[in-house]
């Protein structure tokens, strides 16, 4: 029996350098990342696996989806004050299929070999170390060492390599405490959302970074302190009650932004439209056809997003904005117009001007 267990051990291990290596010299190649690696995994969970996909019981399974919803929650919202961007992922049906299909089932492979293997040398801390180092390994694109110099290099340095070693770190210690479901669960939160999110919200490398380490923290403290400490299941028991909650604002968030509501916000970053708004608050603004002079209306020029008042229109629509002392001289067509004013909630887009100015300069 014990022959046996270490057979199995040793064969897993070999799976992964088989994987890691495969990963450093195939990472790039399409037909690696969309058939090969994907097929690997699916073989692995059939073969090796078939009976052992166990699922979480209920409580585990709502602790996990409830506190992945709320960080995918936290990411939507963080929109509202940083901006929107386009998705630059393709949204066609197939593509989406292909997106889930080369990262769901390697997701699942690694963690369950994480798993396995994390648990059956649980006692060896050097053993645990070196596999959580060659997970890591297999999931950095060691070409962007020769590909990126200076300070992009340093860009990619904290907004993926850094964050990929502290999440590894994360899912090591959740596989030694826990089900390599929980991982799976997260993970899948993480990589997932992207490639059905027609827009995303505003991220460069120092935002995305921070916020994955930030994210690493604060689920290592939620299982260490009220999950695995038995002593507290009272707090993770209102925390399965945020489920539903959580659910539902996350629909309504993701419904907000693909535009049902016909809303959108943007933050004001200059006082040409004192006293109706100033510097630092959000504007709400709405789709709108007809637009009259005196509407306060969002417009595209050059780049920028301008919020100023219709003062008449002609062929062009002429603007100005209420402090300013004269109309502004820029030719507006309707298809530059984003949509009218409706309200304002003051101060929310100081960190978005601030965050602004702050890599603006920096660049």
């Amino acid at each position: 029996m014990f022959k046996k267990k270490t057979l199995k051990r040793k064969k897993l291990f070999f799976l992964l350098i088989l994987y890691t290596l495969s990963h450093i010299f195939l990472y790039t190649n399409n037909f690696y990342i969309y058939f090969l690696n994907p097929v690997f995994w699916l073989c692995f969970l059939i073969i090796f696996y078939h009976q052992d996909l166990k699922l979480l019981n209920k409580k585990e399974i709502n602790i996990t989806v409830t506190i992945s919803i709320i960080f995918l929650i936290l990411y939507l919202v963080s929109g509202f004050i940083l901006g929107f961007n386009k998705n630059p992922y393709n949204h066609t049906l197939i593509y989406t299929f292909k997106s889930l299909w080369k990262v769901i089932l390697p997701i699942c492979g690694i963690e369950i070999v994480r798993y396995k293997l994390i648990k059956s040398n649980k006692s060896n801390f050097i053993i645990m170390i070196l596999i959580t180092i060659i997970i890591i390994i297999s999931e950095i694109n060691f070409k962007a060492f020769f590909l990126y110099h200076n300070i992009i290099f340093f860009h990619y340095l904290i907004s993926i390599i850094i964050p990929i070693i502290a999440q590894n770190i994360l899912f090591t210690y959740l596989s030694l405490n826990t089900h390599y479901n929980v991982s799976i669960i997260i993970r899948i939160f993480n990589e997932v959302p992207k490639f059905f999110l027609p827009i995303i919200p505003y991220s460069n490398w120092f935002i995305e970074g921070s916020f994955a380490i930030i994210k690493v923290l604060i689920i290592y403290y939620l299982f260490k302190y009220f999950i695995f400490n038995k002593k507290n299941t009272h707090c993770f028991k209102n925390l399965t009650t945020l489920y539903p909650l959580t659910i539902i604002t996350s629909i309504l968030l993701v419904l907000f932004m693909l535009g049902v509501f016909n809303y959108q916000p943007i933050a004001i970053l200059s006082n040409s439209m004192n006293p109706i708004f100033s510097r630092g608050d959000v504007v709400i603004y709405k789709r709108e056809e007809n637009i009259l002079p005196g509407d306060i209306i969002v417009f595209k020029y050059k780049n920028q997003i301008i919020v100023h008042r219709v003062v008449s229109i002609n062929e062009y629509y002429i603007t100005k904005g209420d402090a300013n002392n004269t109309i502004d001289y820029i030719k507006i067509k309707k298809e530059d117009i984003k949509g009218v004013y409706q309200f304002h909630i003051k101060y929310l887009g100081y960190p978005s001007i601030w965050l602004n100015e702050f890599f603006t300069k920096e660049n």
